[in-house]
């Protein structure tokens, strides 16, 4: 499948004293949680017969959450109070980064005066005795809160290119591929949560050529996600899938082809609350065909 994991590290060293304020804490759920967007599918058992489908769908929602593991680094952020109050914003470092000698970071909320419930933040590095004009921004985004903490509608992005001109090293994942741009849109207002996500990573160390991932997901207060994506099947296909699931883990997934011999194809597989297979229908080999579309969830709400 073209989906792979994006692993950004940021190790951060606790930076600031003083005690918190409500407002504080404004500024602070301006930034999602990962908890709040991650995508939640029960986990899949170590099974040799895991539908292909179930098993792709759990590959992209590791790929996934494994885009906003840097979420956590807000986590780690929230646990400590601002170093600087100022009006309509707070600042948070700067700090020296221990994965990172040399470097230091920032974090700055800010919220527009006219409509003090839309925010701003971004998450920048400087080389340490860098002056006020050499921050690189790493991570920035705005929200507009509604409906209580971290209730509402966001967007951030992370870009790279200017921090690997500055020498600033970013790690490739285990395949040699590096982070290029994350942009995410989300809203938490109301349920389903829905969740945006564009990738962009360069396919190897020459950081000359690149891809691009998306993926859009779902879930419903009851359990039940959702997630829509491209990927390759193992007939080397280029497909596009919709996955739909219960919170018990049973499952459909619709299928796609996109490019390809077979494009048009459709396919739809369902599995149980174990990910096996229990229907399969596929338009350009009915030999693969088995079960009755009766075991399949109905899952209209996604």
């Amino acid at each position: 499948m073209i989906c792979k994991p994006v692993l950004v590290g940021l190790t951060l060293f606790a930076a600031a004293c003083g005690n918190y304020s409500n407002e504080d804490l404004e500024y602070l759920n301006a930034v999602p949680a990962a908890q709040d967007i991650s995508a939640d599918i029960p986990r899949a058992p170590l099974l040799a017969n895991e539908a292909e489908m179930a098993k792709l769908t759990h590959d992209t929602v590791a790929v996934f959450n494994g885009a906003l593991k840097f979420l956590e680094a807000a986590d780690v952020i929230r646990t400590y109070p601002a170093t600087t109050r100022i009006p309509n914003g707070r600042i948070w470092g700067p700090v020296p980064m221990d994965d990172h000698p040399g470097w230091q970071w920032r974090f700055i909320v800010t919220r527009e005066p006219e409509r003090p419930d839309v925010f701003h933040y971004s998450f920048d590095v400087e080389r340490v005795g860098g002056g006020p004009n050499d921050w690189i921004p790493f991570i920035y985004g705005e929200f507009t809160a509604v409906n209580g903490v971290r209730k509402g509608m966001g967007e951030f992005h992370m870009t790279t290119d200017a921090l690997i001109a500055a020498d600033f090293t970013i790690a490739p994942n285990l395949k040699g591929e590096t982070l290029k741009e994350l942009a995410v849109k989300y809203s938490t207002e109301t349920f389903p949560v829905h969740v945006e996500m564009h990738v962009t990573m360069y396919n190897d160390l020459t950081l000359t050529t690149y891809f691009t991932i998306d993926i859009v997901y779902e879930a419903q207060a009851t359990g039940q996600g959702a997630i829509d994506f491209d990927a390759t099947d193992s007939q080397g296909n280029s497909i596009g899938v919709v996955s739909r699931w219960l919170a018990t883990g049973r499952g459909r997934a619709d299928v796609t082809v996109t490019a390809g011999p077979l494009v048009n194809g459709m396919r739809t597989q369902c599995w149980n609350d174990s990910f096996e297979q229990t229907y399969n229908n596929v338009s350009w080999d009915p030999t693969m065909n088995s079960g009755e579309i009766t075991n399949c969830p109905e899952i209209s709400t996604l």
